[in-house]
C-alpha cells in the first residue's frame, strides 16, 4: 500500500494541473447555489437540475483527465497536455457521470431509509422537535445551552444516532468509492459499472480495499478536525483551504492507480 501512496503522491505533484478544473468548479459552483438560491420552488428545482449537470460535467472531464494522467505518466514530460482533456472526457462521459451521480443518490438514499428503520427499532425517538433542533445549531453557546437541557436518556439516544449515522456514512462510501474507477476503466455503463464496482470491491483484495478505504477516511477525517478547530484564522484558513484542494486531488489520483494497478493492468 505505501508504494501505491508514494506513486500517487508523485503523479499528484507531476500533474498538479488537476488542481485547475477543480478549484474552477468550486468558485463557479459555490456562487452558482449562492445566486440560486433566492427563488421559488420551481426555481430552486430548476437551478439543483442545473447543478447536478455542471457536476456531471466536472466530473466526467477530471476523471478522464486522472485516468489519461495516470495511462501517460511516462509519456509525456509536459504535464500541460492534460487541460486538453477535460473537454475529451466531457464530451465522451458527460452521460454517463449523470447517470454515475444519479446512481449514487439512489445508493445514499438506501442505506438511510435503512439506518431509519434500524434506528428507529433499536434506538426510538430522541423526543427532540425540529425547531427545536433548529434553533440549538444556530450558535455554540445555544448549542451547548440545548445539550445541557436534555435528560441523561436523551443524550444515550442522540449519540446513539450519531454514531448510527456516522457508520452508515463509512459503509456507503465504503461501496461507493470503487465506482467511478470502474465506470471510467471498464463499463461506460454507470449501472453495469456499479455492480463491476462491487464485484471488485468484495473480491480477493478486500482487505486491501478496506485498508485502502480506512487510510483515506482518516487521513480526511483529521484534515477536517484541523480545518474545523484552525479555520477561524484566516492565515491557517488559507492554507487549509488549499491542503483540502491538494488531499482531493491525491485521494482521486490514488483510487484510480490503486484500481488500475490491482483489476485492470
Amino acid at each position: 500500500m505505501l508504494n501505491y501512496i508514494k506513486e500517487s503522491f508523485k503523479l499528484t505533484n507531476k500533474f498538479i494541473i488537476l488542481a485547475t478544473p477543480l478549484i474552477l468548479f468550486s468558485l463557479l459552483s459555490s456562487l452558482y447555489i449562492i445566486f440560486s438560491m433566492n427563488g421559488n420552488l420551481l426555481g430552486l428545482i430548476f437551478a439543483f437540475i442545473l447543478f447536478i449537470m455542471m457536476l456531471g460535467a466536472f466530473l466526467s472531464g477530471w476523471f478522464f483527465m486522472i485516468k489519461q494522467a495516470i495511462l501517460s505518466s511516462e509519456e509525456y514530460e509536459d504535464p500541460n497536455f492534460l487541460i486538453k482533456e477535460f473537454p475529451a472526457g466531457v464530451g465522451e462521459y458527460f452521460l454517463n457521470s449523470l447517470g454515475m451521480i444519479i446512481n449514487i443518490f439512489m445508493v445514499i438514499a438506501l442505506f438511510l431509509v435503512l439506518s431509519y428503520f434500524v434506528g428507529m427499532k433499536f434506538i426510538g425517538q430522541i423526543g427532540i422537535s425540529a425547531a427545536a433542533f433548529s434553533k440549538a445549531v444556530v450558535s455554540p453557546e445555544a448549542l451547548r445551552t440545548f445539550l445541557l437541557s436534555l435528560s441523561d436518556e436523551q443524550l444515550f439516544r442522540l449519540n446513539a444516532w450519531n454514531l448510527l449515522l456516522l457508520s452508515c456514512m463509512i459503509i456507503t462510501y465504503f461501496v461507493i468509492f470503487l465506482y467511478p474507477p470502474a465506470m471510467f476503466y471498464k463499463d461506460k455503463n454507470p449501472f453495469k459499472a456499479f455492480f463491476v464496482a462491487l464485484k471488485d470491491l468484495f473480491s480477493k483484495n478486500i482487505l486491501k480495499n478496506i485498508l485502502l478505504y480506512l487510510i483515506l477516511f482518516v487521513s480526511y477525517f483529521l484534515i477536517s478536525i484541523v480545518t474545523t478547530i484552525l479555520g477561524g484564522n484566516i492565515l491557517a484558513h488559507f492554507v487549509l483551504t488549499l491542503v483540502n484542494f491538494y488531499y482531493m486531488i491525491f485521494a482521486a489520483v490514488l483510487i484510480f492507480y490503486y484500481y488500475s494497478k490491482n483489476y485492470v493492468n
